[in-house]
């Protein structure tokens, strides 16, 4: 990781195969069980925050609240994780692209394709919100948009609980 390769590592039992995309905090990566072969995403926390404590406990919290979150709308979180000081979290992989990519690719969306993607958008907000769970980092970039047309909500890791839900 040091000389800058991006494969051949691994996080926990994942193999990195490479990169998929850049945040400004994390880094995903494909990656695949070292045993049974599952195809993964694997979120990493840049080196550079996780020294700063308020970031990791932010990524930290984005997995423990993903971890409990199993909604057809919602990309769930399978495992939460720290090695070596560097913090992870493997998630389902999603064939697909950001909706910011698919309105970008398509320009203008068909009436029911646009209905479907709300719908879905608007089933993982409420079966989130139903848990009291507020998402309150909904954007285009944190919704992705499956290959087989299901709209799935990302990155859960400004989410606010009941108490904090009068806050904004």
């Amino acid at each position: 990781m040091l000389r800058g390769e991006r494969t051949g590592f691994f996080y926990g039992n994942y193999k990195v195969l490479y990169l998929v995309g850049t945040g400004t905090f994390a880094r995903v990566y494909r990656a695949a069980h070292k045993t049974s072969g599952q195809l993964v995403a694997c979120k990493v926390l840049r080196r550079r925050f996780a020294d700063d404590k308020e970031q990791a406990e932010r990524f930290c919290r984005e997995g423990e609240v993903g971890v409990t979150l199993r909604h057809p709308n919602i990309v769930p979180i399978f495992e939460v994780g720290m090695e070596a000081g560097t913090y992870f979290m493997v998630m389902e992989f999603i064939e697909g692209r950001t909706l910011r990519e698919f309105m970008k690719a398509r320009e203008k969306v068909d009436p029911v394709e646009a209905t479907r993607i709300v719908t879905d958008i608007a089933a993982g907000l409420t079966y989130a919100f139903d848990r009291g769970l507020c998402h309150r980092d909904l954007k285009m970039s944190n919704i992705l948009v499956s290959s087989r047309g299901i709209s799935k909500l990302v990155d859960f890791g400004l989410a606010a609980g009941d108490k904090n839900m009068s806050d904004d």
